[in-house]
């Protein structure tokens, strides 16, 4: 076997032995995973926890990362391309209902999980989480402002406060996915983000205004 192969087998088994790792904290959260169980479900020896990687943080630190290279990366696809606007952050905003509501998906996103479980207390941690928040924020203004360009919203619309709302919406969405919360309501939760960005099209402050006049003349008429 050549070396350039030996190394691309142990890359490959180290790679699959992270992406356990992940799936267990994923599904447990930091704090709840103990070094006996990242053992016990990944292959992983203890000492390769602590000799390879340092403590179990910095061995969840590469999980978060290769959450992002292999989780996040599939979600932001939408989002991804340079010319990407408002049609591509309704198809984000589905996908990520589409993998909020599978079964075995119900454990939320493990970088949403992690914003509120770990973060605040370990500040390596804020940065990722920090750094992933700021990218989504960072392509959702960038699509906004390619629809405005196009016409396709208001060019009153301030990008930036669509971009912090359109990530709070997010972090809302997969919270309220995680909880016991019934199919029904994450589907409302969606349809009232989808008419938020229906509502940044021009066509909608007219519809707006038509609404209000057919009022004001039925009260008229009263």
């Amino acid at each position: 076997m050549s070396v350039l192969l030996r190394r691309a087998v142990r890359r490959s088994r180290s790679e699959a032995k992270l992406d356990r790792t992940m799936d267990v904290f994923w599904e447990r959260g930091y704090y709840d995973t103990s070094v006996e169980e990242l053992v016990r479900r990944t292959g992983l020896h203890r000492a390769a926890v602590y000799g390879e990687f340092g403590s179990k943080r910095r061995l969840f630190e590469a999980s978060l990362r290769r959450y992002r290279e292999k989780v996040t990366a599939e979600l932001f696809e939408p989002l991804a391309q340079p010319d990407a606007a408002l049609a591509d952050i309704e198809r984000f905003v589905r996908g990520i209902h589409d993998a909020a509501t599978r079964p075995e998906k119900r454990v939320g996103c493990l970088m949403v999980n992690t914003a509120s479980e770990v973060s605040p207390r370990v500040p390596s941690v804020a940065r990722i989480i920090s750094t992933f928040l700021d990218d989504l924020r960072r392509l959702f203004r960038r699509a906004c402002i390619n629809s405005r360009m196009r016409g396709e919203i208001r060019p009153d619309i301030d990008v930036d406060q669509v971009g912090d709302y359109l990530v709070g919406s997010v972090l809302g969405l997969w919270t309220l996915a995680r909880s016991p919360a019934p199919p029904r309501a994450i589907a409302h939760y969606v349809e009232g983000v989808l008419k938020f960005v229906d509502g940044l099209r021009p066509s909608a402050t007219r519809s707006r205004h038509r609404r209000r006049g057919r009022h004001s003349r039925d009260r008229d008429k009263d």
